[in-house]
């Protein structure tokens, strides 16, 4: 089990991995999840990113993807499963005997409730495996209370939440049930997405950083620290570029 706090190296972490919508910055939309002991890893453009930093950090991995074969060029040092998100018999097959689940699971734009089907279904197979910490991602147009935004950011995420539409909604059924789960779980809210090499990164409970993009690199490399750490238990961190 994952400790708050505590190392993961050498246990297992599980992660889930697929497309972000169009407001993620191009993120591939469509691409099948991954989930994984110790390091996850994933097949798209973040999830990549994050099978590596999971790796490089001395974790196991374990991917769950619908096509086996996009994942062939990390299949000799990860356990792959074959099946699709929705699948409770695979999902709970993939997360039995993790520590922890890291996830670059985002909306898809014809698919208006994955994220809350995915919460349920992970929370669920997570309760039954023994698993307690989950971290994943939202979006940054999600208000919470105590948020400090600012004001560029408030006009950004009024356009977002009216534009999203039932993608908005289901940003905040998914969360919803992660508070009702009683796990240690910890949701990323991201903005744009963009490519680059790793730098700093701002990051806060209810603060919005100073830019409105965030490279996958730095992305992947937060949520696997935020895994091993524990930081922003049961909470909803703004991160962005520096």
């Amino acid at each position: 089990m994952v400790v708050p706090g505590g190392e993961l190296r050498g246990q297992d972490v599980q992660l889930l991995d697929r497309g972000f919508a169009e407001q993620f910055a191009g993120q591939n939309r469509g691409s099948p999840p991954a989930i994984g002991r110790h390091s996850l890893g994933g097949t798209g453009r973040t999830g990549r990113l994050l099978a590596a930093d999971l790796l490089a950090d001395g974790h196991d991995v374990a991917m769950l993807v619908r096509e086996p074969a996009k994942a062939a060029t990390v299949a000799d040092r990860v356990t792959i499963a074959a099946g699709d998100i929705r699948d409770t018999a695979a999902v709970a097959t993939a997360i039995n005997g993790a520590d922890a689940v890291a996830s670059a699971l985002g909306p898809v734009v014809k698919d208006t409730t994955l994220l809350r089907d995915t919460a349920a279904i992970v929370v669920r197979a997570m309760g039954d495996a023994h698993v307690s910490r989950y971290v994943g991602i939202s979006g940054a147009g999600l208000t919470l209370p105590g948020d400090r935004k600012r004001n560029r950011d408030r006009i950004i995420f009024w356009l977002l939440n009216s534009l999203g539409g039932m993608l908005a909604k289901d940003k905040i059924a998914e969360r919803a049930i992660w508070q009702r789960s009683g796990l240690d779980w910890t949701l990323v809210r991201v903005p744009g997405l963009v490519d680059g090499a790793a730098r700093e990164v701002d990051h806060d409970a209810h603060l919005t950083g100073r830019r409105t993009t965030l490279r996958r690199s730095d992305l992947a490399r937060f949520i696997t620290e935020t895994v091993a750490n524990g930081d922003y238990s049961r909470s909803s961190p703004f991160v962005s570029d520096r």
